[in-house]
């Protein structure tokens, strides 16, 4: 399901003057700023107005020159550039309403943090950063936030930030959310300590900065569904729910191919560490991972991983035959996967997990049988890797695969197996379109060999009891030493 930018780009002018890179730029920083103007001039002299929405103009292109640089790709551009636009007119206006409707009443009441927060998650910190700047720059041009309340809004935008921007679990989710409840109360009863205020007013005002935290947190996470449905933005929260087990299409890989869902976790493991390695994104490569075999569900049986205790359905097709309906699952996952609406990036990974690659077995087979073969005809017809995550999945899948498949498996062996299954991809030009160094690539090569090493070390086979025991009946109770 197309997203909302993707929606409105199809509805714009593909030619004439509109169609240029600059006039959407040009329209896109006039729209937000004739939404946040009446707000910031409101009750204002004008030549107060004017300089408010001066300074709110070059606000707005620092912001957007920001952005540009942190998000080339012009599609990301757009969407966060929306994104964040929509995060600061809405905080904006909030503190406006604050302004009229309750002069009074502490501005930590109100969800300060919620517009940073919410950045951090769906676009990243440094655009929390300008969203949290831009907020408190706007709650002190409106009167709401003075003195010491500037720096105590300023110290709670920031440790959301921090809270908010590496949730790589659900504990850590739990933890930033009460870190951002805490120091929204701490920070409410300090700068009204720093004002001047009796002890009694400091403890109210600590209990409205809880419970500004609550309404922060409650909004934050309402929004970040909203904002990730209506502009195809995947965030960490969103990733950690489908990584969860009890998740749809991941119970029903546990128990309609559970081999496929056992390959699925340890490539999972493999490419988070990986990820971790080279500075990509470990949540986003782990979750690609669980999701990357998808497509297998729809013929499970002809896959080896599911066909313990039944016979190969390949032995009575062809090899042609069989590499259709091997390749087929990727299509099939990619489907699969839009049906139950998980986030473009997983999806991409699903797409892009085996490239263009070659189903070596049955091509070989073919090739054996002596009849005439083309090479094409046993091509995924995917799409090469072009994020590193993406390149990740691949190598974790591919070499997971080839060293379960080793008969004696030792740490020598396992590294030169992965090695010859990065190296084939390289000389395949699989990897040509993802952003990986060289010095990536051998990061990868280590991790994966010493996490594979340790899985499939080999092991020492258990001698029989029952034989030893009857030998020596009677003595099961009777230590030979007190």
């Amino acid at each position: 399901m197309d997203s909302l930018v993707e929606k409105l780009s199809g509805l714009w002018p593909r030619s004439g003057l509109l169609a240029s890179q600059f006039a959407r730029a040009l329209l896109a920083r006039a729209a937000l700023l004739a939404v946040v103007a009446p707000a910031l001039a409101w009750g204002r002299s004008p030549m107060e107005a004017f300089a408010v929405v001066a300074l709110a103009a070059v606000c707005i292109v620092v912001g957007d020159r920001y952005l540009a640089r942190t998000r080339p790709r012009m599609r990301e551009r757009a969407r966060d550039g929306l994104v964040v636009s929509l995060l600061v007119a809405g905080s904006v206006h909030l503190t406006w309403l604050h302004s009229l409707v309750a002069p009074g009443v502490s501005p930590f009441v109100l969800p300060l943090p919620v517009a940073a927060m919410v950045a951090t998650m769906l676009v990243g910190p440094p655009a929390g950063m300008f969203v949290a700047a831009a907020s408190v720059g706007a709650g002190v041009l409106q009167g709401v936030l003075a003195g010491p309340a500037v720096f105590a809004a300023l110290l709670t935008d920031v440790a959301a930030i921090a809270s908010m921007s590496s949730l790589k679990d659900r504990a850590r989710l739990v933890t930033g959310t009460s870190t951002v409840i805490a120091v929204m109360a701490v920070a409410a009863a300090a700068s009204a300590a720093l004002s001047g205020e009796q002890v009694n007013r400091v403890v109210s005002e600590m209990g409205l900065g809880a419970v500004g935290g609550v309404v922060t947190v409650v909004a934050a996470l309402g929004l970040l569904a909203v904002f990730e449905a209506l502009f195809g933005v995947t965030s960490d929260v969103r990733l950690l729910e489908l990584a969860n087990p009890s998740a749809p299409l991941m119970r029903r890989l546990m128990l309609e191919a559970p081999g496929t869902y056992t390959h699925a976790i340890l490539t999972g493991n493999l490419a988070e560490a990986a990820a971790q390695a080279i500075g990509a994104d470990p949540l986003l490569a782990r979750v690609g991972a669980y999701y990357h075999d998808v497509g297998k569900l729809v013929r499970p049986a002809f896959f080896v991983e599911n066909q313990t205790g039944c016979a190969n359905p390949h032995a009575n097709t062809s090899p042609s035959l069989s590499a259709l309906i091997i390749t087929a699952h990727v299509r099939e996952g990619a489907a699969l996967a839009e049906q139950h609406h998980l986030p473009p990036e997983v999806v991409d990974i699903i797409r892009q997990h085996h490239g263009t690659s070659v189903v070596a077995y049955f091509y070989q087979k073919a090739a054996a049988s002596g009849d005439p073969v083309v090479e094409a005809d046993f091509r995924y017809s995917g799409e090469l890797p072009s994020s590193r995550e993406a390149a990740i999945v691949m190598l974790a899948d591919a070499a997971e695969a080839a060293v379960r498949a080793m008969t004696k498996p030792t740490p020598p062996r396992i590294e030169e197996c992965v090695r010859r299954v990065v190296e084939s991809k390289l000389a395949d030009h699989q990897l040509d379109r993802a952003d990986l160094t060289f010095a990536d690539m051998e990061r990868i090569v280590e991790v994966y060999t010493r996490m594979l090493s340790g899985l499939y070390h080999p092991r020492i086979e258990y001698p029989s009891m029952m034989h030893e025991r009857g030998c020596h009946a009677g003595t099961r109770d009777e230590p030979s030493r007190s």
